[in-house]
């Protein structure tokens, strides 16, 4: 999804929850050629891993675009007033101001938003409260994002640790690769797997962040 510097919460909302719906009908059509054999489990199971991260990737845009506009003073879409520390002139300066002297922004991981949120917004509201509650869930899924993304040593041993955490501590013989992960069966919903338990994630945060 291209980054766009939007004027309106409800505009990035909109355009981000589109892209999840989009994709999660993907995932869905793609289910349905995998039980018709059609596609191979390693296909499927790449296509899995390449979609959760377009979706990721979807979600650190609009993070990014909600938090620079909150900063400007953006009204959430409940039309509730945000109180930003800063006084930006526009979008840019905006995230200009936030970004400060670092060479860029990490917006994937969850601990680094909510210092950020509880800096440049009065009491890192919207942002805070969204993401402490659904805080180890963002920070599972961030794991895997960057393992998905670096493959490195130190993204597999804490890659390892998501994977023994689903299996109850123990280690299992062998490691899923990140879409084997992603079609394992839900802990919270044993009808759906662990990337839907994503997408469902990615529609409650967002909600609740506009």
């Amino acid at each position: 999804m291209p980054v766009k510097n939007r004027i309106k919460i409800s505009a990035a909302y909109n355009s981000f929850i589109q892209e999840i719906l989009r994709l999660e009908r993907f995932d869905f059509q793609n289910h349905i050629k995998f039980n018709s054999n059609e596609l191979t489990k390693a296909q499927m199971e790449l296509m899995v891993e390449s979609i959760f991260f377009a979706a990721f990737r979807a979600y650190e845009g609009f993070i990014r675009e909600i938090f620079v506009l909150y900063c400007l003073e953006k009204t959430t879409t409940r039309k509730t007033n945000v109180k930003s520390y800063l006084k930006p002139k526009n979008f840019e300066h905006s995230e200009l101001l936030v970004k400060s002297s670092m060479p860029f922004l990490d917006w994937t991981k969850p601990e680094t938003v909510i210092e950020r949120a509880e800096l440049y917004l009065e009491n890192g509201y919207p942002i805070k409260l969204p993401y402490t509650t659904n805080l180890q869930q963002l920070k599972t899924f961030k794991t895997l994002r960057n393992h998905i993304a670096h493959n490195s040593i130190e993204s597999e041993i804490q890659y390892e640790k998501v994977v023994r955490t689903y299996y109850s501590g123990v280690r299992p013989i062998k490691i899923p690769t990140p879409g084997q992960y992603l079609m394992l069966t839900s802990r919270i919903n044993h009808t759906n797997y662990l990337l839907l338990d994503f997408f469902g994630l990615m529609k409650t945060i967002s909600i609740d962040l506009t």
